[in-house]
């Protein structure tokens, strides 16, 4: 083989290689800003995105109690 063909080769895998990065990136951030304004984090993820997301970064609903959903103000 050339060697330019390997670096092309290279190149295209490298960008390639960034691009699911960047990717993957971006629906965590996604993801987890949704969740965070819904409030959700302590119940079902309420969406695809978020169950992927949770799954990805290894968070679940172990040992998390899930907010009150009446607060009593005193």
């Amino acid at each position: 083989m050339d060697r330019i063909m390997v670096a092309v080769a290279i190149g295209m895998a490298l960008v390639f290689a960034i691009g699911v990065v960047l990717g993957v990136i971006a629906m965590v951030s996604m993801a987890s800003n949704r969740e965070d304004r819904l409030g959700t984090l302590t119940r079902q993820p309420p969406d695809v995105i978020a169950r992927g997301a949770r799954r990805m970064v290894g968070l679940g609903l172990r040992d998390i109690t899930p907010r009150d959903t009446e607060e009593v103000r005193r």
